[in-house]
């Protein structure tokens, strides 16, 4: 079930993602994060409570939530709306690398080495997906905006690894409710730090339309996140980590298939790189 949970963490980045980054042409990406906790609330609270939590291990697991809650939630929101979004997309991509590394040294995961071959394929064909035809000048000049996905994607992968073990000591369920309430402060900190109105939020529903796109991509994010996390409970986190960032292959994918687009040589190349490394980790996890 990790590899389903996985692919399913990833279709719902795939969309939730491309939705939230269209919400910073127009907002402030602590907006869409306030959003993001408040669906946390409104999903994660009733299906832990509906699967089963352990309320007895919540004071081992606020802190690990707390943590995730800054570093693999609030942090990435503020990083990919900095700079540009072909060299953001890409480097973010890479995070799980970082999670197989912090993996190995911190919760001591051992892969076959048949596994590492299939990971690092699914690795490389996201990242071959994600890169741009080509790099403009500014782009390039603007040597400060590779920090900011770069240090997003080790975040990532650092949070992803002590969540991944305290989940194992716990439950995905008891971590989940644990992050839904640890989101809430840090949403509302995150808005005050960026000079942001709580009261503007009463316009939401009457503006809907400025605020489509960060409440959909919240929603969607939430429910990727859920998946995550189930993924993350079932299977080794550097099995998991790629299997969720497969993302961007699924976006192209899903191109094909409903807007009829041809993917270019490059995103096919990429494609079909991730998918022999996504059907090998199926195949022999």
């Amino acid at each position: 079930m990790g590899i389903i949970f996985g692919l399913l963490a990833a279709l719902g980045q795939a969309f939730g993602y491309v939705s939230i980054k269209k919400s910073f042409k127009e907002l402030n990406p602590s907006i869409a994060f306030f959003f993001d906790a408040c669906f946390g609330l409104l999903l994660w609270v009733p299906f832990a409570l509906f699967t089963g939590i352990n309320f007895s291990q919540l004071p081992v697991v606020v802190g690990f939530a707390l943590i995730s809650a800054l570093l693999s939630e609030a942090f990435v929101f503020y990083a990919l709306s900095k700079g540009y979004l072909s060299i953001s997309g890409t480097l973010f991509a890479s995070y799980p690398i970082f999670t197989i590394f912090f993996s190995y040294i911190l919760n001591g995961e051992r892969l076959l080495p048949l596994h590492w071959l299939f990971v690092g394929l699914t690795i490389l064909g996201v990242i071959i997906v994600s890169l741009p035809k080509r790099f403009k000048k500014e782009e390039l000049k603007e040597k400060l905006y590779v920090v900011w996905p770069l240090a997003a994607a080790i975040t990532v992968g650092l949070s992803d690894t002590l969540s991944k073990g305290i989940i194992d000591k716990t439950s995905a369920e008891t971590f989940l409710f644990a992050l839904a309430f640890a989101q809430l402060p840090v949403a509302i900190g995150y808005l005050l730090i960026s000079r942001q109105s709580l009261g503007q939020f009463e316009l939401a529903l009457r503006e809907f339309s400025k605020y489509k796109f960060a409440i959909l991509g919240s929603f969607l994010n939430i429910v990727a996140v859920l998946f995550l996390w189930l993924a993350f409970s079932s299977t080794f986190a550097s099995i998991a980590s790629p299997l969720t960032a497969a993302y961007p292959a699924l976006l192209v994918i899903l191109s094909m298939i409903f807007l009829k687009e041809k993917p270019s040589k490059k995103e096919l190349i990429g494609l079909i790189t991730a998918i022999i490394g996504i059907v090998g980790i199926s195949m022999y996890y």
